[in-house]
């Protein structure tokens, strides 16, 4: 564990998002995260969180699997729009000046942080990628007024023939991951075990909860595990049983999930997906778009070219 790894345990402010508790980031890389780090005195003033991989080529610096966003996090003291830009890049320069060398790079930035130029000028690439929030979920039944009237004929359908139950372990619903993967002809992308560390992590700190729509014969059609920090319940993955169809149990786990939280979070970000279909279905719930970047670079000249190949075999 590095020193910087240490004091940001110690330093760690309260409202940092639950993908940037350390608890969640021992849960998903182990010890292969690590962090840059400015301090103000005693204080931590702004944070730059990435993960750690090693192979042939040398260290990567990823995004753990099941982990949203990381990055930076910062607070900006300055109010004048010109001082608060001046602040923000010299902020992100003097994090990025601390990121170790690696062969290549990838890292998933929150909405809120909407300024890459330091590392635009260091010669990273950016995609925008889109994700879909509800500001405030204190009225869920205020918010079903904006819902497509598609997604309200699920919830209606689906309340007749489904009961919601908190699931208490990660086996029955990994078991529908497993099976909604399959159906696509897809492998899934994470073992049992990861799912098991981050379920049993957010019991232990009271941020999240896996729910299963069954039917009368306790047959699991669909299911969500939804984690949350002091300020938004995120959706952190999903899954169906297509033997039931079009049966609304998916829109009626995401109404019981604004239901239960709406005392215990502001806001709710379905996450988002660059995938058309399922991109209509979270807009389907009166969601705001947010853009959020994902940044990128390879130094490695023989990555490059492995990276280069494997696009003209895809062409």
């Amino acid at each position: 564990m590095s020193e910087a790894n240490k004091i940001y345990r110690q330093l760690v402010w309260p409202d940092a998002p639950v993908f940037h508790q350390p608890w969640w980031l021992d849960a998903v890389a182990g010890d292969a995260w690590n962090v840059c780090m400015l301090k103000d005195g005693e204080e931590m003033k702004a944070y730059f969180l990435y993960a750690l991989r090693n192979d042939f080529f040398g260290y990567h610096i990823v995004m753990p699997m099941l982990t949203q966003f990381l990055g930076p996090n910062y607070k900006l003291k300055e109010k004048l729009s010109r001082k608060r830009l001046n602040e923000e890049t010299e902020i992100l320069e003097a994090l990025l000046q601390q990121l170790p060398v690696a062969v290549s790079f990838e890292s998933r930035w929150h909405f809120h942080f909407q300024n890459w130029l330091p590392f635009h000028w260091e010669g990273f690439s950016q995609t925008t990628r889109y994700t879909y929030f509800l500001p405030d979920i204190s009225n869920p039944q205020l918010l079903r007024e904006n819902f497509s009237e598609k997604i309200n004929r699920e919830i209606n359908k689906a309340e007749k023939q489904f009961s919601i139950e908190k699931a208490n372990d990660v086996l029955a619903f990994y078991n529908l991951l497993q099976k909604n993967f399959s159906g696509k002809r897809m492998k899934i992308p994470f073992q049992k075990r990861l799912l098991q560390r981050i379920y049993d992590a957010c019991v232990v700190h009271n941020t999240g909860k896996i729910w299963l729509a069954k039917n009368d014969e306790g047959i699991i059609a669909s299911g969500i595990f939804i984690v949350w920090d002091e300020a938004t319940a995120y959706y952190l993955i999903g899954g169906k049983d297509d033997d039931f169809g079009n049966s609304g149990a998916m829109s009626f786990l995401f109404w019981n999930a604004l239901n239960e939280l709406k005392s215990t979070v502001r806001s709710f970000d379905f996450e988002g997906s660059m995938i058309k279909g399922v991109e209509n279905y979270f807009r389907s719930f009166g969601a705001e778009q947010k853009s959020f970047f994902q940044l990128s670079k390879i130094s490695s000249p023989l990555l490059r070219m492995k990276s280069a190949i494997r696009l003209s075999i895809k062409k």
